[in-house]
């Protein structure tokens, strides 16, 4: 009990996440309908992905950006002997895909970790709605900046801490909840693998799962 409490303890805190308070509550798609700007089924449209989909693999070279509706995508590539590793999980209201600004430099993967919809924007609609309106223009370059600093955040505290400081990190920073496409709630961390921890921080899911249960048997 006095393990799960602890966890519990770091879920009452804020996420350790940059504060975007101007825009945390923007909405693409109803500042588009706010704007009056029309639009048809070709430029914006929903899917549903099942738990463990794959939204898109390596090399993606399909035109669309994606918003996740409900669920959570966690996004990644593969290394050169083959093996997958995983860089960022998002919960909803994040974007991600290819602006291919990159020269075909752009090899990632997007998994579903749980049922989720996504909202897909075609790639020239989105880039035409960012750069010709102020305000959506601003929200894009604030969302940026907010991902940028996470990023950054979490490579500090990786050259910074301690295994054990950096699970805790990152408890604090996905202490998110998330809804399923199913309706049902979970916290985003506790959708993370021991694999994808490592990942995320540069160490074997070995030495996470020992941590884990180091941690564990000194606590009871």
């Amino acid at each position: 009990m006095a393990y799960f409490y602890k966890l519990n303890y770091f879920r009452m805190k804020n996420p350790n996440r940059p504060n975007n308070s101007d825009f945390e509550n923007f909405n693409f798609l109803t500042q588009l309908k706010k704007l009056q700007i029309s639009f048809d089924k070709n430029e914006i449209l929903e899917i549903d992905i099942k738990k463990n989909g794959y939204i898109y693999l390596p090399p993606n070279k399909e035109n669309y950006i994606y918003e996740i509706i409900s669920g959570a995508v966690k996004l990644g590539g593969y290394s050169d002997d083959g093996e997958s590793f995983v860089y960022e999980v998002l919960p909803p209201s994040e974007f991600f895909g290819n602006l291919k600004y990159l020269n075909n430099q752009f090899h990632e993967y997007a998994k579903a970790i749980v049922d989720s919809k996504i909202r897909v924007y075609d790639l020239d609609f989105f880039k035409t709605m960012v750069t010709n309106n102020p305000t959506i223009s601003n929200w894009f370059i604030s969302y940026l900046v907010k991902r940028w600093c996470s990023a950054e955040l979490k490579l500090k505290n990786i050259k910074e801490k301690q295994i054990e400081e950096r699970i805790d990190y990152l408890n604090k920073h996905y202490n998110v909840e998330v809804i399923d496409a199913k309706n049902n709630a979970h916290i985003l961390f506790d959708l993370l693998t021991k694999k994808d921890m490592g990942d995320l921080f540069g160490v074997t899911r070995q030495t996470v799962s020992s941590i884990l249960h180091k941690e564990k048997k000194l606590i009871f």
